[in-house]
This record gives C-alpha cells, structure tokens and sequence, in this order.
C-alpha cells in the first residue's frame, strides 16, 4: 500500500522510467519475468496477459454513453457521497495538472474533475466519464489493478500495462461499503509522470475514508428511515409475518413466524434458500414501487413495497400470507407518497374508514381526492359494495336533482318512460362521492339534508320514500366556511358532511413525494404506451422539484406522460417536457446564473435545501435548523445571507 514515490525520491525518477522500460519490454516481448518490478505489479501483468489485453493499445473503450452514464450514476450509492468532496478537492488542486476521478466497482469513470488543458491531454487514451479502466479493458492501472487487489495502489509510468499510459502516474484507493465491505468503486488522481507527488496515495487514502464516512451517515440515515417505516407499518396493521431487507439486502427485522412459514430455522439460511433467488430477482429487476409474488412450493404470497428515499430505493418490506388478503392489506400502500404531509392524512384516514360517517375532502384541483375517497371506500366495511362518484359541477342544474334522486315513469318530457334509479339508489350499502360539493345548487342542499337525516330519498315525479344506506364522501377544492358566509351554502349541510375533514396537501406542499410519483408514473405511462421504462435525466428531476405545480399531481402526470410519449433513446430530457415546463426551466437558468455571480456551487446548493426544508415543513425554524443540524441563529443568518422569507 506504500507509495511508489516513497522509496524513490524525484530526482532518480528519471533513470528509474529507463529501468521500469527495459523492465517491461523484457516481460512483453521475451515474455521473462522482470528482476526489478514490485511483486503488485508483476502479477497485475500477468493477469493482464491472461485477459489478451493489447499492450501496445493507446486507448481503452467508452462503453458507457451519456444516458448509459447517466442510469449509473443515479443507481450509484457512493456517487452523492463522493462528488462534493471531490469538487471540494479539485479547487485544493486546481493548477497542479492532476485530474482527480471517481470510477464504479466495474473500473467505470463516474465522475471526473481537473484542469481542462490535462483533461484534453487525458482525453487521447480516453480516460473520460463513461470509460473502462478495469484491468480487463486498460491494462495494469491504479483504478482497475484497486479494484483487483482490494486496496490502495499507486502505478508509476511504465509499470502501466498498456502503452498508451505510460506518461502517465495514477493513485488509487477503493471505496467501500461502510457496514457490509463490498467494494463499491474507486477514487483515484492522476497526472503526468513528471508532476509525481509522493504524497497522491495518501491523499486518495484519506478521501476514501472520507467517502465512506458520508456513505457510513447516509446508511445510518437511511436504517432510520427504513426502522421508522417499518414501525408505522407494524403498528397499523399488527402484522407479525414481515420480513425487512436494507438495499443490499441484509435483513434488518424478521419474525421468528416468518421462519416458520419459510420453513427454515434461522435467517443465514435464507441466502441458500431455493426460493430466495426469485424473490431476490424480484427485488432487483422489478420497476414497481409494490407487487405481489406467488412462492407456489411453500402456499405462499409475498407482497413486497419498495422503501425510498426520494429517488433512491433504501429498502423492502415482504409480507409473507398464507390467506388470499393481502389486497385488502395493502390498498394504503396504492397511494404513493411518504412525506410527513401525506402520513399524517393516511394515518387519520385508515382510523376513520371503517367508521361509517360521512367524511369531507379539501384541497386544491388535482391533489388526489377521488384517489383517496375510493381508498377510504376499500378499507371500509362497504368495500364490497359499490363505490360512485359523481361531479356536481358538471351536471346541469336542472338535471343534478333526477341524477340523485331518480325518477319515476313519466316524471318529466324526455324522460326514460321506465323510470331511472338515482345514484343514490345505485350506491345502495356503497359510497358515493359527490365531488365539487359547493357548486351544488342551494334548492338541492336541502333535499340532500334531508337524505342525509332521514336516510332515505323520494324520486322526481314520486311520493313513496325509499330507505338508501349509503356513505357520504364530499370534496371540494372551495373553502365553505367562505361560500357559508357569500350564502351559497348551507351551514346546516356543512356540519352534516364536516364530520372528519381531511385536507389534501397541495404538491408543493409535499415536494420530497415527487421523485417517487414521477418514478411511478413514468412506469404507468410507459407501460400505457407499450414503450421500454425510460430513465430520467438528473436536471429534469431537479426541475421537477423546483416547479411550483399549480395543477398538482393532474399537472404532474400530464407532464410525465408528455415526456414518456415523446422522450428519445428511452430518456427523459428537458427537451422532452411540455413547452411550460421548458420556459420554466429557463427562467430558473437565469435566476441561478444571476445568483451564481456571489454564491458558490455549495453555497447555491444549501440556499435551495433551506427553501425546501421551508416548504416542506411550512416555515417551522425549529424543524428546519434540526435537519439541517445547525443552531436557529445560525439558520437566521443563512435565510438573511440567501435572501429567503419564511413560509
């Protein structure tokens, strides 16, 4: 692990490239085993030889292009944890002429900084960003001969395998997964032979470790979250067959019940278990957020909910049944999203479902009511029967009352001469939502009251009453109190319907859901339009994030299906969105390239984290300083210096 420049100082480097030349042209054209090499390098050689690399190659291949880059990069754990140390390193080594490199497990550069002029003269043997420098493809290298050997390694001029990088020295060290050891990649600094340092080794040495600290505090965060998710989910459903899985898929919890039903004794058997391989594969390959998987040989269903973080899969939950009620189970889990806005209403809701009352929905156009009210309808005890809605905004006044109510044979002209049921009838032991509940004219309030109290209705053109049992679920996106006080709703009518309210966030209100609705619906809508799942570039997302969406998720969807439809190379880019989207986006190019002329890249980035955490949490300070894990003081002064207003 020592450094090559530690035991030869700089001014023999230059005979020491004369012997390390003579050295590996013995070994590649008398194919005799070299007297002067280091015993590290000789057996990179040698595995190089048994990979039939082209020693007198001068390039190495680019089998990632800019959208195959872009899918690694966003699947890369360590990636996020690694770039704003390594953007912190570049501006420590701007002008030294070393380029400082960030390459997957695979020897795949991920992410590369430096100077452009020996960025350009690193660009003839393609060390760029999206390259493979494995020993397989480039020969003995600091990245790939790392990831061969496991630990840090320095390669000096001609003890490169191939050609083409012998002006070259290159030091490296793995980067590893803080809690399992799996080698995740490879931070490495390279320059020209000439500019040798003897301290580069230790340099990747400490970034490493500095890289896995983050990863170490992002895995921390991250089984918090997972512990946090799984105790909600335990709790509301007092289930004891669950399994959890972290992404690597180390069990972090498992009943001693679900042993049983797998029929094995303890969970290290579970790796070997014949099973676990399609479950596995299923973690793995599948782009649904939730499925259910049939294990056949041991009756049993698994139902399996993806775990995120934003956009990021941190973990699963399988609930292992042996009964045919896991739909039932998981129709909670069919609402997507995982923001504090979204778990206290599902919370609340879950608890007022079952009960039979009327329940009212609030909150802009789009946000998700009709969506909610039929999962109030489905974990109710009316689940079997049916569920109707109906807008009464969309109604013609002088037909909303024979939609309700019915009407008998010969009621009015224009009539069926049968007779029609009202919704009301059809609804019977079900649900009926009557959505836009204040355009609802005032005669027709009344004989609502009236089923409301009475339960029962009296169709148009009849005089029999007939008993209804129904549920009521209104929604409304108009504030009612307000349309009490303009006379354009009754009072009495509103505590009827007001018995729990459940006021849907606006999606603002809830940005941390949009990577995981953009996620879902990029699936439903490639699926849709039979068209391969798309990845999605890292500025649209941000964008995404940043919009205000005043048409809320309906806005949200019409733009992912927009972009699935008309996105090329199975690739969302900002070109791909609706033209409102694309004006928005560069507006935001002009904000930040005006803000940008005082603020640096972190600087920028940490002012749009607090406006977030603003939104997101409604302007609690508290809240805000907390995950931000500084003093309230120190937010005022931040908020001050970025020029940002409460919410």
């Amino acid at each position: 692990m020592t450094s090559y420049l530690a035991v030869h100082s700089a001014d023999n480097l230059h005979m020491r490239m004369k012997e390390l030349a003579s050295e590996w042209d013995q070994f590649i054209t008398e194919k005799q085993k070299p007297s002067k090499i280091r015993s590290s390098i000789y057996h990179s050689w040698k595995r190089c030889r048994q990979y039939a690399v082209d020693p007198l190659q001068k390039q190495t291949i680019i089998p990632l292009d800019e959208h195959k880059l872009s899918d690694t990069i966003t699947d890369s754990k360590m990636y996020d944890a690694a770039l704003p140390i390594i953007q912190n390193l570049q501006r420590q080594i701007s002008g030294t002429g070393h380029l400082i490199t960030l390459a997957d497990e695979k020897g795949r550069i991920l992410h590369l900084e430096g100077d452009h002029h020996i960025r350009n003269q690193a660009e003839d043997m393609h060390f760029v960003p999206g390259s493979d420098w494995s020993e397989k493809a480039a020969g003995s290298n600091a990245i790939g001969t790392s990831l061969a050997v496991g630990h840090p390694i320095q390669i000096f001029s001609y003890e490169h395998f191939c050609e083409g990088v012998h002006p070259w020295i290159c030091s490296a060290a793995p980067i590893k997964d803080p809690f399992t050891g799996q080698l995740l990649g490879v931070i490495d600094l390279t320059g020209p032979s000439h500019l040798a340092q003897p301290h580069s080794l230790s340099i990747v040495q400490n970034i490493a470790h500095m890289i896995q600290y983050n990863l170490k505090n992002y895995s921390i965060k991250h089984r918090m979250l997972i512990q946090e998710f799984y105790e909600r989910f335990v709790s509301s459903w007092k289930s004891d067959s669950i399994v959890l899985f972290d992404d690597m898929l180390n069990v972090i919890h498992a009943h001693p019940k679900c042993l049983e039903m797998l029929r094995i004794h303890e969970w290290r058997e579970l790796a070997s278990h014949p099973e676990f391989q399609h479950i596995r594969n299923s973690l793995l390959t599948s782009d649904e957020l939730e499925w259910e998987l049939d294990v056949p040989s041991l009756q049993l269903k698994v139902f399996i909910q993806i775990i995120t973080d934003g956009q990021d899969r941190i973990g699963y939950l399988l609930h292992l049944d042996k009964t045919r009620q896991v739909r039932n189970f998981t129709y909670w889990g069919r609402i997507i999203g995982n923001s504090r806005h979204m778990n206290q209403i599902i919370s609340k809701a879950k608890i007022a479902a079952p009960a039979n009352i009327p329940i009212l929905l609030t909150g802009e156009s789009g946000t998700g009511k009709e969506v909610f009210a039929r999962a109030i309808h489905k974990e109710s005890t009316r689940s079997s029967k049916p569920f109707i809605a109906i807008n009464c905004g969309a109604i013609p006044k002088d037909l909303i009352a024979s939609e309700l109510f019915g009407y008998e044979e010969g009621a009015f002209t224009g009539g069926s001469p049968k007779g029609k049921k009202g919704t009301f009838e059809e609804a019977d032991g079900g649900t009926l939502l009557l959505d836009e509940i204040g355009e609802m004219p005032m005669d027709l309030q009344v004989h609502l009251l009236r089923v409301l109290q009475e339960k029962e209705i009296v169709k148009l053109g009849g005089s029999r009453p007939i008993p209804v049992d129904v549920r009521i679920i209104a929604a409304t996106n108009k504030d009612l109190k307000e349309c009490i006080a303009n006379g354009t709703f009754r009072e009495d009518l509103y505590y009827r319907l007001n018995v729990v309210e459940l006021n849907m966030p606006a999606l603002r209100e809830r940005r941390e859901d949009i990577p995981l609705l953009t996620r879902h619906y990029i699936i439903q809508y490639a699926h849709k339009h039979q068209k391969p799942v798309p990845t999605i570039a890292k500025d649209v997302l941000s964008l995404l994030n940043e919009y205000s969406w005043p048409g809320n998720i309906r806005e949200l969807t019409n733009t992912i299906e927009h972009a699935v439809l008309f996105c090329e190379n199975h690739h969302i880019t900002l070109e791909d969105l609706p033209v409102s989207l694309q004006m928005f986006s560069r507006d935001q190019a002009h904000e930040n390239l005006h803000a940008g002329q005082s603020l640096s890249l972190l600087e920028l980035e940490e002012k749009k984290k607090i406006k977030e955490l603003l939104i997101s949490t409604g302007g609690n300070l508290s809240e805000v300083a907390r995950q931000c894990n500084i003093a309230r003081t120190t937010l005022y002064r931040k908020l001050e210096k970025y020029q940002l207003e409460t919410v």
